[in-house]
């Protein structure tokens, strides 16, 4: 084993002089270039790091929200009402057709508040 380590380090000393020899023979554009061209794709791939990050993120979290409301429904617990008229609230703007209804939003809870029997 520790041949195969020492062969290793030799072969890869001899391959770093090789392309430091290499490019000390560039000229100053080619080099510039080449630099550019490596901060170009280091930062390249900083991003696609961070866009990885938020395409896991995202549906993880979609998967936590849809596991709490799993669990909600399986207890058999009720959403208090105020939940539950935010939820219908929710559909009336996910529809996209009722958009008029929101408009008076302010009168249909005042007349939702109002004693039916007392009309007339």
């Amino acid at each position: 084993m520790s041949t195969d380590n020492n062969d290793n380090e030799i072969l890869e000393r001899r391959a770093r002089e090789l392309l430091e020899e290499s490019t000390d023979r560039l000229d100053a554009g080619v080099r510039s270039r080449l630099t550019r061209a490596r901060f170009a794709a280091v930062e390249e791939a900083r991003r696609a790091r961070h866009s990885i990050a938020w395409r896991t993120l995202i549906p993880a979290g979609a998967l936590a929200a849809a596991a709490v409301l799993a669990v909600v429904l399986w207890t058999g617990q009720s959403s208090p009402p105020a939940v539950q008229g935010s939820l219908d609230d929710l559909e009336i703007v996910a529809d996209g057709e009722n958009f008029e209804l929101l408009e008076n939003l302010d009168f249909y809870e005042w007349v939702s508040t109002q004693d039916p029997t007392d009309i007339g």
